[in-house]
């Protein structure tokens, strides 16, 4: 992305002015490594409320106030499984998927998940964004789907349970 910028102050610059400002991400601060790359699978700190519009950009197809902000094909990509991961294809496009033994789960959702137990949950046959802001230390081990489901079951209409 640096090299196709080509001007150092106009990348940092880039996510802030091209994502961040479009959706209302007033919270969210990507840092850089010390070369000055932006790493974004770490080095950004946000709260829920920007988390909830990023699952919400994923959630309308990278859609934003009638406005393309990611494309189709990236929202495809990050949806579908690594190669690597098979056979339980639970790693897409730098997201995490529903994986292949999990039922109870819809099999579109998928979900970013960060190393502090925070993660944003997307799950578009339900219309669904569900965010954790959590701050798990030692042994991790909230799982996102188990929320999910659980979510799902809070929120089903009565009429499905007859």
């Amino acid at each position: 992305m640096k090299r196709a910028i080509g001007d150092d102050k106009a990348y940092l610059e880039f996510p802030r002015r091209e994502l961040h400002d479009k959706l209302g991400m007033r919270n969210t601060l990507l840092s850089t490594d010390r070369f000055g790359d932006f790493i974004l699978s770490s080095q950004v700190y946000t709260n829920a409320r920007d988390l909830g519009r990023l699952g919400m950009l994923y959630l309308q197809n990278g859609m934003w106030k009638g406005e393309r902000i990611i494309s189709e094909d990236w929202v495809k990509f990050v949806r579908t499984p690594a190669p690597s991961t098979a056979p339980n294809n639970q790693y897409g496009g730098h997201f995490w998927l529903v994986p292949a033994n999990r039922t109870d789960i819809p099999k579109d959702a998928y979900s970013t998940n960060g190393n502090r137990g925070q993660f944003t949950v997307i799950v578009p046959s339900h219309n669904l964004v569900i965010v954790r802001r959590g701050l798990d230390y030692g042994r991790q081990g909230f799982s996102q789907w188990d929320l999910t489901r659980e979510v799902l079951k809070a929120i089903r209409p009565a009429t499905e349970d007859r």
